[in-house]
């Protein structure tokens, strides 16, 4: 504000003739209109920026009292894989899974059905490169003997390893060794058979909310019921797997994992651990 603005001369009082347009007085209230007006808009501008601030500080107090490790990701956001350039879509209808529409997995224990669920996974330890490496949201480990190259797991394929092992679990006469301890029945022996399908329950549990399918089941009218029932076989969107196993195939780590080997370098990403309970 210029000084001629800020001791500009007083406006005429009530009763007074107002000046003509040319005289020094009248250029005395138009400037001193314009500095009124110029306080205004200021006063207005810093009234906005003081409602801004308190606003972030109230918003910091508040995310003080979160966990450090939480990320919320926009709707938009998509954390790095590697494997996201292998991701098609397509629309899936599910196997029931009772009488009349059971899946090819539905058979009894035997070497056949294990030969199928280990042909889902057993591909799935992956050796990605250093640019994928560095663009991960957790870091990762190099691997001894081979430069230039990261272990990685997509998680698809430990939910598959975690889930097999709750359904050999569930058939301890055919897979004894994964035989666990039941609620009234303490096997120390099994420790580790136990404790193992325990995290695997959880981590399926956890998958599954993070995953959080939206497609709808239905309700149909039956006649031959006189009722409304409930129908399973629905469309879902689902991630083509056939084009996710041929990229891990392509990555297969083919040799002897060694972790008491460890290799410093200089990837520095941001470590991120999820609170979902």
């Amino acid at each position: 504000m210029s000084k001629e603005q800020e001791y500009s001369p007083l406006m005429a009082e009530d009763g007074e003739t107002e000046p003509s347009l040319s005289s020094p007085q009248r250029k005395g209230i138009v400037a001193r209109c314009t500095s009124k007006l110029t306080r205004g808009v200021l006063g207005v501008i810093i009234a906005i920026e003081t409602i801004a601030l308190i606003v972030a500080l109230v918003t910091l107090s508040t995310k003080r009292h979160r966990p450090t490790c939480f990320v919320t990701p926009t709707p938009q956001q998509v954390l790095y894989s590697p494997a996201l350039d292998a991701i098609e879509h397509e629309v899936r209808v599910y196997n029931v899974g009772f009488t009349g529409d059971l899946s090819p997995f539905q058979i009894p224990s035997s070497v056949k059905l294990d030969q199928m669920w280990s042909d889902l996974y057993n591909f799935g330890i992956s050796r990605i490169t250093k640019e994928e490496a560095a663009q991960l949201p957790n870091k990762t480990h190099a691997i001894p003997g081979d430069p230039g190259h990261y272990i990685a797991e997509l998680d698809v394929f430990h939910n598959l390893h975690c889930l097999n092992k709750v359904r050999m679990a569930l058939d301890p006469d055919y897979y004894p060794e994964w035989r666990i301890s039941t609620t009234n029945n303490w096997i120390e022996e099994q420790k580790n058979a136990t404790e193992h399908v325990h995290h695997c329950i959880d981590w399926i549990r956890q998958s599954i909310m993070c995953a959080a399918d939206t497609s709808v089941i239905v309700w149909q009218w039956k006649n031959w019921a006189n009722a409304s029932l409930v129908q399973g076989n629905v469309a879902h969107t689902c991630r083509k797997f056939d084009k996710i196993q041929d990229w891990a195939k392509d990555r297969m780590l083919l040799k002897t994992f060694d972790p008491t080997v460890r290799i410093e370098d200089d990837i520095v990403v941001p470590i991120f651990h999820s609170d979902m309970s």
